[in-house]
């Protein structure tokens, strides 16, 4: 996504936010996830554009990053986003979240709505790093050894169409079939799929606890399904061995790179996508 938002950035649309109180109503719909007229709004200031069809475009990516992050277990902890709120409106003069809330709120904002799209950049983030950032700059080092486990997932979501046919069909092939094969052909993460289900290497801590816990309990070799309320993952742990962490490299040059990584995901998860505009002047965007 061109422009990724900094999370820590100073900004100034506190002051801009007109009288006028929002209609709510769902306008458009990402991945089975409705998108309200109030968070177009609140899309409009945060990104600086003017447009609906533009606030809806960047919405559409966020959505859509975020909900790869998720596939491969990354996630905002709610304290990196209190966090992440209380450095903002320290920064706007606010003395605690309770007024940076009324504010909002006193515009015909809605608060939660903002908070969920700040959620999802920081999630974006940290998937920029540990999944992509990490694959695109492998083999510098910063010289500290931690413990590794290359892992592998098919992710089946629960909401698609022929799921439970699905599953009961891959819950016979798991062990008869190479893992690589079955997730190009069933996974429903279109980004690991690719790659015969390839997560990468992964440090303790650094998924969801739902996966992270069961990753580390299991040995190495186990083939073994986690379920959760959006969906199955089958995960498969490959190998473990001790890595140097890699650095992660700065400047113009390194950032232009990751970002044009960053829209090459980006386009192939757009392949995949399934958005559908209710309110039709945002289509085309």
């Amino acid at each position: 996504m061109k422009g990724l938002i900094v999370i820590f950035l100073l900004f100034s649309f506190l002051n801009s936010w007109g009288e006028e109180k929002l209609l709510d109503k769902v306008v458009m719909v990402v991945n089975g996830k409705p998108v309200l007229k109030s968070e177009i709004e609140v899309a409009k200031e945060w990104y600086g554009v003017k447009s609906d069809k533009e606030a809806a475009e960047k919405l559409i990516d966020q959505i859509i990053l975020y909900q790869a992050a998720e596939k491969v277990g990354i996630f905002a902890s709610p304290t990196e986003v209190n966090n992440a709120l209380m450095r903002m409106a320290k920064m706007n003069r606010l003395r605690n979240l309770k007024e940076f809330k009324e504010k909002f709120e006193e515009k015909g904002l809605v608060f939660s709505l903002f908070k969920d799209l700040i959620k999802r950049e920081i999630t974006i983030s940290k998937f920029v790093h540990i999944y992509i950032k990490r694959n695109l700059f492998e083999g510098i080092h910063e010289g500290k050894a931690v413990n590794m486990r290359k892992i592998r997932l098919i992710y089946l979501n629960k909401n698609k169409p022929g799921f439970k046919e699905k599953y009961e069909l891959l819950k016979k092939l798991i062990h008869e079939k190479p893992f690589e094969e079955l997730a190009k052909d069933y996974s429903d993460d279109p980004v690991t799929a690719e790659k015969g289900g390839l997560l990468g290497d992964i440090k303790k801590g650094e998924l969801v606890k739902e996966l992270d816990d069961p990753i580390w309990d299991h040995k190495v070799g186990d083939v073994f399904e986690v379920s959760t309320d959006k969906g199955v993952y089958f995960l498969k742990i490959e190998k473990e061995e001790k890595k140097i962490i890699h650095q992660q490299p700065t400047g113009e040059e390194v950032n232009k790179k990751l970002e044009k990584e960053v829209d090459l995901y980006l386009k192939k998860l757009r392949e995949n996508a399934v958005v559908e505009f209710i309110d039709k002047s945002l289509e085309g965007s």
